[in-house]
């Protein structure tokens, strides 16, 4: 009869901090696993709702549909929630779950490589960090494209991707990603 190991991680590392990250975490926890650190690129938690803030941002479904099943909101303010609404609540789920003392916010991933030891992530500031496990929990919604569309390059105005509005001014800002 086959012998088997159990091996015990001493971190795991979840990339992104927006709804499958958030998930992820809280399923550790509550199987009782500490052991573990989210690093996310942005200044906040929320993924998409924490990139997207242009006027109007509202959710796709009905807000009762859209959360988690472990963290139930009863109250939303409207059928279909605002993004600054579920970007709260996201922020409201990871302190309701102690995920703060597991946060490296500001923390982009440039480069992973797997090793004899693990894993060896690196950050954009430099920093190197090690983990056993790492699961990609990054979403996409949030990286400024625009499409090869003919006459663009003669266009004057600004290009706009709703995960790099300015709010501190009225109108958009340009995402500098032609």
């Amino acid at each position: 009869m086959a012998t088997t190991h159990r091996r015990d991680p001493q971190i795991v590392m979840v990339i992104g901090a927006g709804v499958a990250g958030i998930a992820t975490a809280v399923t550790f926890k509550q199987a009782g696993f500490h052991n573990f650190v989210i690093v996310e690129k942005g200044s906040d938690v929320g993924g998409v709702w924490h990139w997207n803030r242009y006027p109007g941002l509202t959710c796709d479904v009905p807000s009762q549909i859209y959360q988690f099943s472990f963290a139930p909101k009863p109250d939303w303010r409207r059928v279909w929630a605002t993004g600054a609404e579920i970007q709260r609540y996201h922020r409201d789920v990871v302190e309701k779950f102690s995920l703060t003392e597991h946060l490296l916010l500001e923390s982009e991933v440039v480069g992973a490589r797997f090793g004899d030891d693990g894993w060896r992530v690196s950050i954009a500031d430099g920093r190197e960090l090690r983990a056993d496990f790492v699961i990609a929990a990054t979403g996409v919604l949030h990286h400024p494209f625009t499409p090869d569309i003919p006459g663009l390059d003669g266009f004057t105005g600004s290009t706009v991707h709703t995960a790099r509005w300015d709010d501190c001014r009225s109108g958009p800002r340009a995402s500098g990603s032609r």
